[in-house]
């Protein structure tokens, strides 16, 4: 039997797991069942008549079955042979580029399957066993092989209800899904039979191409909620090179603040190619514009957040994360966003802000003339070498590290461990069970240790975990 299920979510993605009490006989699987709620953890009823659950997408075959075009069917065709189960589909669609929409409450249903014996409840078939051949228009079979029929083991068990929404007082917590190497998104460019050259980058790029918009998740939308707010915003950038942000901000160029960093190298070897455009057009509008440009390859201005400040002067909120001000950070990468709506934290973010505009840097003459002794002010390394703790109104504590925190304005031979990362191991090692980590690319010794070097540059976020 099984005896537990739990689920967990974000705005984006569903993840339940469940534990047995000892082994199924005969079972090939589960499967995964959502099921939408009301707010009193009723089922919602459809206009039919019927409940509204929804079998969690399956990709991969059984064996003596293929899927060569990655269509998808579900866990009750392909069960999920292990105890967990991510509903990568939760928001996003397989089919389409709509998304499911946010702020529901869902459930999980988990039964085991095994193959069909006389007496046991045939699992009803999905309507998703025919597809139309897109060269002929004629109907065929949605994969290779024999289908096998399944039959539920036992009755289904059910997960705790889950709420689907971004908000997590004080937090908005967001995500991109911009993972392009997808089945569906060959599907999409595959459409007319043919991909051409530069397809891709031109929808990415055009504000309007409702594929960019699915792949931008919510971040955009909530950047353009913050900026419909009434006051000022004090920005530091790394990147901007977006059509749509760009557009934000000249529309709100009488209302911002920023501090734009320059970017690498182009072909030419020239400096601040990438940046140079959106900051020409931003003075022409008369924005307050700040350059840091470090240009060289050792040391560079990797923020991106925004500071909300209220007509009466109060820092009321901030966004932050990874996600770059790029048409590739936005839509082409898998990126996070957070807005943080505590005014004593974004005092803090606009603090910061204030003292990375004092520690002015000198400005190339051309602009994209190399500085390769640029160097951040001492004073404003130390002042960033402590960590401060917020407690939250609904409980808990954030805690902000600011870069850079490293006395050493170069790097040296052996550079000892910053004070960010002390704090980090410090936790690491109060584990008693397991640590859960959240990494761009945890897996590689050769990749930890170059994170490591790159800690004592300048080069690391601002922002807090």
């Amino acid at each position: 039997m099984i005896t537990t299920a739990t689920a967990y979510c974000n705005n984006e993605v569903g993840y339940v797991a469940w534990t047995l009490d000892a082994k199924i006989p005969g079972c090939l699987g589960f499967e995964v069942t959502r099921v939408y709620l009301a707010p009193d953890g009723s089922v919602v009823t459809l206009p039919d008549g019927s409940e509204s659950r929804v079998k969690t997408v399956a990709l991969v075959a059984f064996n003596g079955q293929s899927n060569p075009e990655w269509n998808p069917q579900d866990t009750g065709v392909w069960p999920v042979q292990k105890l967990t189960w991510r509903d990568l589909t939760l928001r996003k669609r397989r089919g389409s580029a709509r998304r499911r929409p946010a702020e529901v409450h869902v459930r999980y249903d988990i039964r085991p399957v095994g193959d069909l014996q006389p007496g046991l409840e045939l699992v009803p078939p999905n309507g998703l066993e025919m597809i139309k051949d897109p060269k002929t228009g004629l109907m065929r079979p949605a994969y290779q092989g024999t289908p096998r029929p399944l039959g539920y083991l036992a009755p289904a068990v059910t997960s705790n209800p889950i709420f689907v929404t971004t908000v997590r007082s004080p937090f908005r917590s967001t995500f991109t899904n911009g993972i392009l190497a997808a089945q569906w998104l060959t599907k999409v460019l595959m459409e007319d039979h043919q991909i051409k050259p530069g397809e891709l980058e031109g929808k990415l790029r055009n504000p309007a191409d409702p594929h960019r918009k699915y792949l931008a998740g919510d971040v955009l939308p909530l950047l353009h909620e913050l900026f419909d707010r009434p006051g000022t915003f004090h920005l530091a950038l790394y990147e901007l090179e977006d059509a749509e942000l760009q557009q934000l901000l000249l529309t709100n160029a009488n209302r911002i603040h920023v501090i734009l960093s320059n970017t690498g190298k182009n072909a030419a070897g020239e400096w601040d190619d990438r940046n140079h455009s959106a900051r020409e057009e931003l003075l022409a509008a008369g924005a307050d514009i700040q350059p840091r440009m470090f240009n060289n390859s050792i040391h560079i201005g990797h923020n991106k957040f925004v500071v909300h400040v209220t007509p009466e002067g109060t820092p009321r909120a901030v966004f932050t994360g990874s996600t770059n001000w790029t048409w590739t950070g936005v839509a082409g990468q898998t990126n996070n966003a957070l807005l943080i709506e505590d005014d004593t934290v974004s005092a803090h973010y606009l603090d910061y802000w204030h003292r990375m505009h004092a520690d002015a840097l000198p400005v190339p003459v051309p602009l994209s003339a190399p500085m390769n002794a640029t160097r951040q002010g001492a004073p404003f390394r130390h002042d960033n070498a402590t960590g401060m703790a917020f407690p939250l109104a609904g409980g808990g504590t954030l805690t902000t590290w600011f870069s850079p925190n490293m006395v050493q304005r170069q790097k040296p031979a052996h550079p000892p461990v910053p004070p960010d990362l002390q704090e980090v191991y410090r936790l690491m090692r109060l584990a008693k069970h397991g640590i859960f980590f959240l990494a761009f690319y945890p897996g590689s010794a050769a990749r930890t240790a170059s994170s490591a070097r790159r800690s004592t540059s300048d080069a690391r976020t601002a922002g807090c975990w």
